[in-house]
């Protein structure tokens, strides 16, 4: 299992396990290894098939590690399966690729990153958001297309081809028939293309009838059919089975088969824009964060003398001053601009003589002879970059209704069936944890199938990325409008569900009571599965410069979270960061997803956007089991943008069959441990009592009580918009006084200039003749948006020169916030 994620072991821990489904041929499912298997690198692109999305139960495994084996376990999901990959398949869930493996097109890109067209180991899609109305090429073959499958059910002799019988098992089986056709935006196209190829999984999904609550079925098996398309089947107990024909009956059950198909295709990143492209910035004007197009880190624009602090005799008569970029100097009479005829290039018109020109006292004198002006050269033309691109892992549902009119279809419906028709009655079981004190957690039990017990998850939280650095899933895009007042900013982010495994472990032993002992279940034994019901999101935002909960459209994904898109004024931006930046609780970005389950009133689960406590990997960790006593040595490293900081890690040990518990040797728990990015930590994990199972042993981890100390520089690199500056600029004005440098009365004697220094390379000269300067100083970007009583701290020292040559050496660095520093000699 991914480390940093105790919630997809979980969902095995508080559950029963039934066996695996059984693979099928378009489906190439390999055998889940033990947590304990080596991480093998993929194949080379020409020979390797399609990789499906991380998460998805195709994933094709290595052999186990040998005993004793050096094992590293990356951070990124997908890379082997997992214990999430075949709790989903047990569960009918599907996990889906994270934002950034759906949308590459969102997030910054390096320069150079991505591959061409040539090197491109998915079919290329037309798009950076590929569905199945899109027509996808072979990178090598652009006659070569694919398309991707829809799914209905199929016909014969008018009948759906459904089936539902009794197994021999005693299980019964329920098969349903199902062709694919390409959409119809594509269906001409389709007819000369081939298949994408894709990885199926399926799912029944219903709404159980006089509640919102939602039922999943998972199918277990997908069978090819050689008369085209595939068989659905499922197997099911009695009372399940009466449930699903139950939704079957009924159009308010809203009863759909889930068809997920994953694959990978090749999407086109964003044109790169060329080096010298001026990035914009963000700064702070009076007060007021404002945008600025082009960027103000100018070398000749870093400083400008104030006109009121110049003498007259400070201005050297013909001293050329460097003009401001964009705006056009005042051009100078050169004698090189004298043309033949006496007229001035740009100037005066050709043939009118300047005055006195041509006689010097009465005596003639040769005309100058014109200077062969330089022929403009034609420009060169910009090389078309060539388009890049970026695999995207894509997770897609397509819905087939399934609702069977008795009347109509009664071949569905085996006999007796019909009759067996009742609502379903719920009790809603609270908990507190930590039990007697903490946060009460509702559980929900379906009286006509006891032995399963529904959950909801603790939060939702800002999701972090799946690759390393695992920076927060989210970005900051500036749309600068057509004027200043209508520069708006676009916050678009990844939200996940987040449980608590400990919560649940404590939930099962106090449940066990709940469940009813009967002939099939004499050791009352129950699972615990996700609920999923009716939802909205109620989010706090800044709305008129007020802060207001409000609804906030937003489809949650009950297994897999929601992606929340915001767009508010420029001036809110600065409160934005700020709240997400707190280690505190804010009020802003704040607030609940509303459960609406229909059995009892409405519960609530926070949502949190906070960058200091996020879901998914932080760590990658290197484990080498000991294959005697199963202690596991282990290098924990930070995988991620920030520091950690963290008091408890709870740990457990695994051989494949259950778990033990287990404690930290080596590792200093009693104050807070910090690790800084990249750095790592040694420590060796002992099992309290020896772990059963013959597979190398295995370090499971909480990181649930993990936190982030938010490094804001570092966060800003990877979630503001590339083309703008993470360093800006303000305008400060440095002085000093007649009197400073007369220094009367001190042996030094009098000053000839003070020399004052800002971190940045930008430097302020004052003298009798420049007492009053003002520059333009770098700040960090952060120190605008984190610090809204001020507009930016800046560093600075100064060096003192005296009218005796003598030279006092640089101070020491000083930082303040100031934007009128006035210098002393001191």
């Amino acid at each position: 299992m991914p480390a940093g994620r105790l919630l997809n072991l979980n969902q095995i821990l508080a559950g029963m396990r039934p066996p695996p489904p059984a693979p099928h041929p378009a489906t190439p499912v390999a055998p889940a290894p033990a947590p304990a298997v080596v991480v093998a690198p993929p194949p080379p692109a020409a020979a390797a098939p399609m990789p499906p999305p991380p998460g998805v139960s195709a994933v094709v495994a290595p052999p186990a590690a040998a005993v004793g084996e050096l094992r590293m376990r990356p951070a990124v999901p997908g890379l082997r399966m997992n214990p999430a990959a075949l709790r989903a398949q047990i569960e009918g869930r599907a996990l889906r690729p994270r934002l950034n493996d759906l949308r590459p097109d969102l997030f910054a890109t390096a320069p150079g990153a991505g591959f061409v067209r040539a090197d491109s180991p998915q079919p290329i899609s037309p798009g950076a958001a590929p569905d199945d109305r899109c027509l996808y090429e072979d990178p090598r073959n652009p006659q070569q297309r694919y398309w991707l499958p829809r799914y209905r059910l199929r016909q014969h002799n008018g009948q759906y081809e459904v089936g539902v019988a009794l197994g021999q098992d005693g299980l019964w089986a329920v098969s349903l028939a199902v062709e694919t056709y390409p959409a119809e935006e594509i269906a001409e196209a389709a007819r000369s293309a081939q298949m994408l190829p894709l990885t199926r999984q399926a799912t029944i999904a219903y709404r159980v009838p006089g509640t919102a609550i939602e039922q999943r079925v998972p199918v277990a098996e997908v069978q090819d059919d050689p008369r085209g398309g595939c068989v659905m089947l499922l197997r099911m107990g009695l009372a399940e089975r009466d449930g699903l024909l139950r939704a079957f009956m009924s159009a308010d059950a809203q009863a759909r088969l889930l068809v997920s198909r994953a694959f990978s295709v090749a999407v086109p990143l964003p044109a790169s824009s060329a080096a010298d492209t001026p990035r914009r910035q963000l700064m702070m004007v009076k007060g007021q964060m404002q945008f600025s197009k082009a960027s103000l880190l100018r070398a000749d624009a870093a400083v400008r003398v104030a006109p009121a602090a110049l003498a007259p005799a400070a201005i050297a008569p013909h001293a050329a001053t460097p003009a401001p970029a964009g705006v056009a100097a005042a051009r100078a009479v050169r004698i090189g601009d004298v043309m033949a005829g006496g007229g001035i290039a740009g100037g005066l018109p050709v043939g009118r003589p300047l005055p006195g020109r041509g006689r010097i006292g009465g005596m003639p004198f040769p005309r100058p002879q014109p200077r062969p002006q330089p022929q403009p050269q034609p420009q060169p033309q910009p090389q078309p970059q060539e388009q890049r691109y970026q695999v995207s892992h894509q997770v897609q549902d397509w819905a087939v209704a399934l609702f069977f009119d008795p009347q109509l279809h009664p071949y569905v419906y085996p006999a007796g069936s019909r009759n067996n028709a009742g609502v379903s009655r719920w009790v809603v079981h609270s908990l507190r944890y930590p039990a007697g004190s903490g946060r009460s957690h509702p559980y929900f039990q379906d009286l006509s199938d006891p032995s399963r017990i529904y959950y909801l998850p603790d939060a939702f939280k800002l999701a972090r990325r799946s690759e390393a650095p695992h920076a927060p899933s989210l970005v900051f895009r500036v749309d600068q409008g057509d004027t200043p007042d209508d520069v708006m900013v676009d916050l678009t982010c990844e939200v996940r569900p987040v449980t608590d495994g400990e919560r649940l472990l404590a939930a099962r032993r106090e449940l066990a009571a709940q469940v009813p002992a009967s002939a099939d279940n004499p050791r009352r034994e129950f699972e615990l599965r996700l609920l999923r019901a009716s939802s909205t999101l109620q989010l706090a935002l800044n709305r008129n410069g007020g802060v207001r909960t409000e609804a906030v459209p937003a489809t949650i994904d009950w297994d897999n979270g929601f992606t929340f898109n915001e767009r508010f004024e420029f001036a809110a931006f600065q409160e934005a960061v700020a709240a997400l930046m707190s280690t505190s609780n804010s009020n802003l970005l704040q607030g609940h997803v509303v459960v609406s389950s229909g059995v009892n009133e409405n519960v609530t689960v926070p949502v949190r956007l906070n960058f200091a406590d996020m879901e998914g990997e932080m760590f990658q960790s290197i484990e080498t089991p000991d294959p005697q006593t199963g202690a596991v040595a282990v290098q924990l490293i930070n995988a991620t943008e920030s520091k950690l900081r963290f008091q408890r890690l709870p740990t457990w040990i695994s051989r494949g069959e259950g778990l033990v518990d287990a404690r930290i040797d080596g590792l200093d728990l009693s104050r807070p441990v910090e690790i800084e990015p990249e750095q790592r930590i040694a420590f060796t994990v002992q099992p309290l009592t020896p772990p059963p199972g013959a597979l190398p042993a295995d370090a499971i981890f909480d990181t649930g009580s993990v936190r982030s100390v938010p490094d804001g520089e570092a966060i800003m690199k990877y979630v503001l918009d590339d083309s703008i500056e993470q360093e800006t600029v303000r305008t400060i004005r440095v002085s000093t006084a007649t009197d400073i440098l007369l220094n009367a009365g001190r042996p030094e004697g009098e000053i000839h200039s003070i020399i004052v220094e800002f971190r940045g390379n930008r430097s302020a000269f004052l003298n009798a003749s420049t007492l009053l300067v003002e520059v333009e100083v770098p700040v960090p970007l952060m120190d605008i948006l984190l610090r809204r009583d001020s507009e930016g701290y800046y560093e600075y020292r100064q060096t003192v020169i005296y009218k005796s040559g003598q030279r006092v050496p640089a101070t020491a660095w000083q930082r303040v916030d100031t934007v009128d520093l006035f210098v002393t000699a001191v």
